[in-house]
């Protein structure tokens, strides 16, 4: 899927294909270069190996999807429905995103997750999308908003970063 961005170029959203390695380092460089993630590079959790490996689970659920978001021949983001795993759970689905700082403000948070929603409604599967964002990421917020979630509550000292507590808020769209 193709979209213009605001400044006139053209982004592509879409599954990975042989980008394993990519996706690995994008997703380190986000883990580092942002205090929004839950993770730092040190205790990402996936390798190389296996992040292709975490990518193609991702992508053969029904109730789960991986999307990068390509510019110029550069990955410069990532989004992901990751659904439950249980019976009673399986509905609901967590969205995770992130966008290199250098290509923030160009719309391609909106799109991606407005890509992702999409997916949610075209399949027969998932019911809900759930999000947590950290309080003061207003910019995050305010797409999150813009693409019809609505916030659900809060968790206290979800994160601790360099010696302070950061809270989350819960957000969540029900899929029709």
């Amino acid at each position: 899927m193709r979209y213009i961005l605001s400044d006139g170029r053209s982004v592509e959203i879409r599954k990975p294909i042989n980008q394993e390695e990519d996706v690995f380092s994008l997703i380190k460089t986000l883990s580092d270069e942002s205090d929004n993630f839950p993770f730092n590079s040190d205790d990402f959790g996936l390798t190389p190996q296996n992040i292709g490996d975490y990518i193609s689970y991702l992508n053969n659920r029904s109730n789960s999807v991986f999307y990068v978001a390509e510019l110029e021949n550069k990955i410069v983001g990532i989004g992901y429905l990751e659904g439950g795993k249980r019976t009673r759970t399986f509905h609901c689905s967590n969205l995770g995103l992130g966008i290199l700082a250098s290509y923030n403000n160009l719309g391609i948070g909106s799109i991606i997750t407005n890509s992702l929603v999409e997916y949610a409604k075209n399949g027969e599967f998932i019911a809900k999308i759930d999000l947590q964002v950290r309080t003061d990421n207003r910019s995050a917020i305010k797409v999150y908003k813009k693409c019809g979630f609505l916030l659900e509550g809060k968790n206290a000292r979800a994160l601790f970063i360099d010696g302070e507590f950061y809270d989350y808020i819960n957000m969540g769209l029900i899929i029709d």
